[in-house]
């Protein structure tokens, strides 16, 4: 039988890593990283066939430790933490599970839009200091259902949104830089998109054209109270703007999954904002989503050892 050397560049506790070795299957021989360290994960790779990637990023003088690696796979979707160049040039095929983050990553974001229109973390710290309810509720308290709510980017992730979103009448609206999705109304170019929303709603990957731009002057574009949540990327977004955002009221609220850096820096500005939710990047941790992806990489990985194609939307075009 043939057993492949895979390498978890993120340290797990020893009950996830049992987990993760027992839906991997017994051709797979995994090693974890100690720590996220970069000796630690430099150690990892020392003779292993296959590297896996998740949130923790890849920094290219790793693959001078690992000789021997012949794929770099993506715990998900979002493969900006991986050195693509760099592996283009040693012959290194880089590998993700597309689409399958999506249900996961779609319910949380679902669950930001509430937790902010709804106010119900406001609530929560106020109950558990002694008081009761926002006296002005009734002014600043606002209904998902029947908001309109704009889509940034518009992927798999982001149909999966639209799809929940459907079932509380929302008007659904979307912009992505590449243009219209071919058939699928609801497309405005990106002045108009942005500055009509009750909800605005991040799902493009982070690029060179996309990076901050939620900034200063698209803020300021916007309607006053719009609520912005983030479970794309924390690069999208100029923090310190949003802060600004957040105090003058601009911005109603944010509900935000993910930061730049992570984890969310101690003198960031957001950690004073009024009016948001905070989750460490955790879109797609469920139990249900783990066992779908790990079973999904371990399938590509055994795949090429085996020397048997991987689905084309699996592979990741590099530079």
């Amino acid at each position: 039988m043939n057993v492949a050397r895979v390498a978890i560049l993120e340290a797990f506790a020893p009950e996830t890593q049992g987990r993760i070795r027992g839906l991997a299957g017994p051709r797979l021989s995994i090693g974890f990283a100690e720590s996220d360290n970069l000796e630690d994960r430099a150690r990892a790779l020392d003779g292993a066939q296959y590297a896996v990637v998740r949130s923790v990023k890849m920094p290219a003088d790793l693959l001078d430790r690992a000789p021997d690696l012949r794929m770099i796979h993506q715990w998900g979707t979002g493969t900006d933490g991986i050195p693509l160049s760099e592996a283009a040039a040693r012959g290194i095929v880089v590998a993700r599970s597309p689409g399958l983050n999506a249900p996961s990553v779609a319910d949380l974001a679902l669950a930001l839009m509430l937790t902010c229109l709804r106010r119900v973390v406001v609530g929560d710290r106020l109950i558990r200091g002694g008081a009761w309810a926002e006296p002005d509720l009734y002014e600043i308290g606002r209904d998902l259902t029947g908001a309109r709510v704009g889509l940034l980017g518009y992927g798999a992730i982001a149909a999966e949104v639209a799809k929940r979103l459907r079932g509380f009448d929302c008007e659904v609206v979307y912009h992505r830089p590449s243009g219209p999705v071919p058939g699928l109304p609801g497309y405005l170019p990106f002045d108009d998109f942005i500055s009509d929303l009750d909800v605005l709603s991040l799902h493009a990957p982070s690029t060179a054209a996309t990076r901050k731009i939620i900034d200063a002057g698209r803020i300021a574009a916007m309607r006053r109270g719009t609520v912005i949540v983030n479970t794309a990327r924390g690069e999208l977004v100029d923090e310190a703007a949003l802060a600004a955002g957040l105090h003058a009221g601009q911005i109603g609220a944010a509900g935000l999954d993910v930061f730049d850096p992570e984890p969310l820096a101690a003198e960031s500005p957001l950690r004073s904002a009024p009016n948001t939710v905070f989750s460490a990047h955790s879109g797609g941790r469920t139990r249900e989503n783990f066992a779908r992806i790990v079973r999904h990489w371990a399938g590509n990985i055994r795949r090429h050892a085996d020397g048997l194609p991987i689905e084309a939307p699996c592979l990741v075009a590099l530079p």
